[in-house]
């Protein structure tokens, strides 16, 4: 092989190593950015789970709850309603007992009495501390204070008699009972309505939550679709990185070292063929010439 030739041949050589090791700084490039790509899609994955979790279990939850509270009230309501109107047809059935009216009248006038009582207090005293008076006129204000403040004791212990007395007629006539518990029915009945509200918003508020974190889940799954085709993309690219890099790793040298070589063989056996047929001509020209 001449010079000329084993140069060539280095060249070629050299090019294949160079090619060999270009391939497998390919092959780990695309690796490293395969590996980000999956961690990647490992993050946004974890993170649509969490999210779709928290919406079908915490939010649903919290939904369900809110659903069965205003069940619960409606069904309240309606229980409410119709013992309201039993109570109502008993009620009619029933006589209001006399006494109650004498009894509150009775209390009725002594409140007012303790209130003029306490106004003629009230004057007196603006008088001791806003007028000029002697010694004498100042003590009978007082006294006239005293014998208030006692009328206003004795009205008062009387009030509370009357009071125990409406009491207990109310605590055990089956009249003031029914209408007592028509009074606590109709303040159940309007606070229904209010409570109704505040679940039902509860409600509406907790849906809306669950809307959010669905279109957030939403828009984390279009990531993860692009990840994915990324992904995919990554992975094809590093397939054909490792299938070059394991057909030239693979490569058996003496093969390759043959085919490198055979141009030039082809050529010296062109060259070998041409001498002798220039030989074959010169020996035929030479026995031309003898003849």
């Amino acid at each position: 092989m001449t010079d000329h030739n084993f140069d060539n041949f280095s060249h070629y050589f050299n090019k294949w190593q160079k090619n060999l090791i270009n391939f497998a700084l390919k092959r780990n490039l695309v690796n490293n950015e395969l590996e980000k790509y999956i961690k990647n899609f490992q993050t946004i994955d974890s993170e649509i789970y969490k999210s779709l979790f928290t919406a079908k279990e915490y939010y649903k939850k919290k939904h369900r709850h809110y659903n069965q509270k205003i069940k619960r009230l409606k069904q309240k309501e309606n229980e409410f309603k119709q013992l309201l109107d039993y109570v109502n047809r008993d009620k009619i059935a029933l006589t209001e007992p006399k006494i109650k009216d004498e009894i509150s009248t009775s209390i009725r006038h002594i409140k007012q009495s303790i209130k003029e009582i306490d106004d003629k207090i009230y004057n007196l005293s603006n008088q001791i501390e806003e007028e000029t008076l002697d010694v004498d006129e100042e003590d009978n204000i007082i006294d006239n204070i005293k014998n208030l403040d006692r009328d206003k004791k004795i009205n008062v212990r009387h009030l509370r008699k009357l009071e125990q007395d409406l009491l207990r007629e109310i605590k055990h006539n089956t009249y003031f009972i029914t209408v007592r518990i028509i009074e606590i029915l109709e303040i159940n009945l309007k606070e229904i309505p209010r409570n109704l509200n505040k679940w039902s918003k509860k409600k509406v508020t907790i849906h809306r939550k669950m809307l959010d974190l669905y279109r957030k889940a939403k828009v984390f799954e279009n990531i993860k679709k692009q990840i994915e085709n990324e992904l995919l993309g990554a992975k094809q690219a590093t397939d054909r990185y490792l299938q070059l890099y394991s057909n030239l790793k693979n490569q058996d040298k003496k093969r390759l070292i043959e085919e490198q070589l055979r141009p030039f063989k082809n050529r010296a056996k062109a060259k070998e063929k041409r001498k002798i047929k220039t030989k074959y001509i010169i020996k035929k020209k030479e026995i031309k010439a003898e003849i």
